[in-house]
């Protein structure tokens, strides 16, 4: 058998390795457009700094496990249902670093392996995950009010973002201005082109950062729509991942036609050593 480790994925077997995820459909979408969207990155930057796609031992075709580690963001899935490669996958990732684990389905999995290495908790945010399907998005009565138009975000808009986003980070700004520039988008605008609202598309194929300048004026509202149904037209199911506190966020998708399927988590661990992307805790040095 010899001793586990990760082996990162070959270039070339990504598109086998993400059509692994059309069984079930929709059931592993997101890890379908993950894969799905480091393709795409790939073809606009052959090498991207500190991204890494792990298999275990090599074996992704026999269980579709992986763990991505892109920054600061850590994914992983697994068709394995015992998940028990996925179990060993994690216990090879070195987390003397941090990471957010993004949109966690393996909650409890993730938190024994803390506590067999050693690894404390620095946040834990509970989401709901909300879907509405591409046919549904299709039929959305997308109106703008007068005054106002819908499109795109820019690069710049990034740094806009960024600094009235409640979860942003050393590193977050460029992550936020690469998924503008990478990923479709959604901004919407008054006449002299002030940003008012805005919407971003992540690498798992999720509605994310939604944002506006002036709350109860409907604007989260109209990008959502307009974003949903853009995105469906470019033959995209919608997800959102929502924390479920938010219940404001939780009633607007909603109301627009989005439904309930799932919990997941976002964790992030505290790092056991001086590193660029600290989690904001303090450093226990022994």
């Amino acid at each position: 058998m010899g001793e586990d480790r990760l082996v990162e994925i070959p270039r070339s077997d990504w598109e086998e390795w993400r059509d692994l995820y059309k069984r079930d459909w929709p059931r592993h979408e997101i890890a379908f457009n993950l894969v799905q969207n480091y393709i795409d990155w790939s073809k606009r930057d052959r090498k991207i700094k500190d991204l890494a796609l792990y298999s275990l031992n090599g074996s992704w075709r026999e269980n579709g496990t992986f763990v991505i580690i892109d920054r600061i963001d850590l994914y992983m899935h697994t068709l394995d249902e015992s998940l028990d490669t996925l179990r060993r996958a994690l216990e090879l990732v070195d987390w003397d670093y941090y990471y957010v684990s993004v949109m966690c389905a393996y909650e409890t999995l993730l938190f024994n392996t803390f506590k067999k290495l050693n690894v404390r908790v620095s946040i834990a945010r509970p989401n709901t995950i909300y879907f509405l399907s591409k046919e549904e998005a299709l039929t959305l009565d997308v109106t703008i009010p007068e005054g106002l138009r819908v499109g795109p975000l820019q690069p710049y808009h990034a740094k806009i973002i960024n600094d009235l986003w409640p979860h942003r980070e050393t590193g977050s700004e460029f992550s936020l201005e690469r998924l503008i520039r990478w990923n479709p988008s959604m901004g919407l605008f008054n006449q002299q082109g002030d940003l008012l609202a805005w919407c971003l598309f992540t690498q798992a194929g999720v509605m994310g950062s939604l944002g506006v300048i002036e709350r109860r004026k409907g604007y989260g509202r109209i990008v959502v729509k307009a974003f949903a149904k853009r995105l469906a037209e470019m033959g995209r199911n919608l997800y959102a991942s929502i924390l479920v506190e938010n219940e404001p966020s939780k009633a607007l998708f909603a109301s627009v036609g989005f439904k309930p399927i799932g919990d997941v988590n976002w964790v992030r661990n505290c790092e056991r050593k001086f590193v660029e992307w600290s989690s904001g805790d303090k450093l226990e040095f022994n």
